[in-house]
């Protein structure tokens, strides 16, 4: 017999909402009383924009089980429809409700925090958001079991380690930060991360020592911090470090080598395309494009397009008339990547690091975002306090046919 309740939770998970709505409407013919097929049909509404109903099933899910794991996930939800139908008071309302049903719930928490920083209330935001890292937290906990980890406190010139195992643009946003420490006290400022950044940070000022993930030594630290706290612990007005920008410079011997790979300007523009992300991300089948996507801007006259996309989707086909310039497995690491960037006039991504990139080192960026994004990134504003040269343009559905019309008329 069909688990109709699995179904939808699996159709959910991997975006056939649709399908989510029928395994729903079949289950609940023959359980009517389940509040979870309820809460699935919800949340597979939403994505379809269509909010009455997935509040109507919200509603439902909570009458049957009012204190139990159901009623959380519905609030969540309803949290979110809530921000898309502009309700910020109704949407911290729901999260705070669902935090009131289990105070434990990570899922209630971290969701409270984005619908928080997407308004700017980052001071609110910030210990809410630590839930969406408390994996990392505990994995650094059991790394590092004889060490407390830094909560602000004054390093009294201790040497201080940051780890990060979150995304390359992650830790990228948050390296603006670094300096501060060493207002704190800090002795020096060692850095852990992947090994694709540590030629792009090895003059990265107050940075004394880079190590890839996992490698530093015992001896060479005193104390460590997340890379993800320090916006928290270093921003004492609640708001980010845009005067800090720009704060990333490609290495000069990579800009050395980079610049004779691209041709004369000839009065074009010069223009850099990125369509995916890391697709382990968990919310990757959202933030990432295909490059048939881009087929809007392969109107626009006068411009050069350079792809910056490195992984196993940089060999996707371009759309016609997009005539691309690929440089396939030349881009080693992230210093390559900023040799690139720092050759053109304009970056054009998907939520990815390289947006992060270009919009550390001060370059014109043009972020394309889901019609529901990321913590970082406001649902609605056209630009974004972390980086002044980023303009955010956004899918007001799950489509993106009319925001990419949207960038081409821009670019025109």
């Amino acid at each position: 017999m069909i688990d109709y309740v699995e179904a939808a939770r699996f159709c959910n998970a991997y975006g056939a909402h649709a399908t989510t709505i029928d395994a729903c409407r079949i289950g609940l013919t023959l359980d009517p009383a389940n509040p979870m097929l309820y809460v699935y049909r919800a949340a597979a509404y939403d994505e379809f924009g269509r909010s009455a109903e997935a509040i109507a099933d919200c509603a439902a899910a909570i009458r049957l089980d009012p204190r139990g794991k159901p009623a959380i996930l519905a609030l969540i939800t309803l949290a979110l429809i809530h921000e898309r139908l502009h309700d910020h008071a109704a949407a911290v309302a729901a999260a705070q409700n669902a935090i009131a049903i289990d105070p434990a719930d990570r899922e209630a928490h971290a969701v409270l925090g984005t619908v928080r920083a997407w308004h700017g209330e980052y001071p609110a935001a910030w210990p809410e958001l630590e839930c969406h890292w408390f994996p990392e937290r505990m994995q650094f906990r059991a790394r590092f079991p004889d060490l407390a980890e830094w909560n602000g406190e004054d390093l009294a010139g201790r040497r201080l380690l940051l780890v990060h195992n979150q995304g390359l643009g992650d830790l990228i946003q948050m390296l603006r930060y670094v300096s501060p420490l060493r207002a704190r006290g800090a002795g020096e400022v060692l850095l852990e991360c992947h090994s694709s950044m540590i030629e792009l940070l090895r003059g990265f000022p107050d940075i004394a020592e880079r190590f890839s993930s996992g490698s530093t030594p015992r001896e060479r630290f005193d104390v460590y911090a997340r890379a993800m706290t320090l916006a928290r612990l270093c921003d004492e007005d609640g708001t980010p470090g845009r005067s800090r920008v720009p704060y990333i410079t490609a290495p000069d011997a990579r800009k050395h080598e980079w610049a004779p790979r691209f041709a004369p300007r000839n009065g074009d523009r010069r223009v850099g395309l990125v369509w995916a992300g890391n697709p382990l991300h968990d919310n990757d089948r959202r933030r990432s494009l295909p490059l048939d996507a881009f087929a809007p801007l392969a109107h626009v006259a006068n411009v050069q397009w350079f792809a910056l996309q490195y992984g196993p989707r940089a060999a996707e086909p371009a759309p016609d008339g997009l005539s691309l310039t690929r440089f396939g497995n030349g881009i080693r690491d992230m210093a390559d990547t900023a040799a690139i960037v720092g050759n053109l006039d304009l970056v054009i991504s998907a939520d990815t690091g390289v947006a992060h990139l270009a919009g550390a080192m001060g370059v014109p960026v043009w972020l394309i975002l889901p019609w529901r994004p990321d913590w970082r990134w406001s649902p609605t504003a056209a630009d974004t306090p972390w980086y002044p040269t980023m303009r955010l343009f956004h899918a007001a559905e799950p489509t993106w046919t009319a925001v990419m019309t949207e960038v081409a008329r821009a670019l025109e």
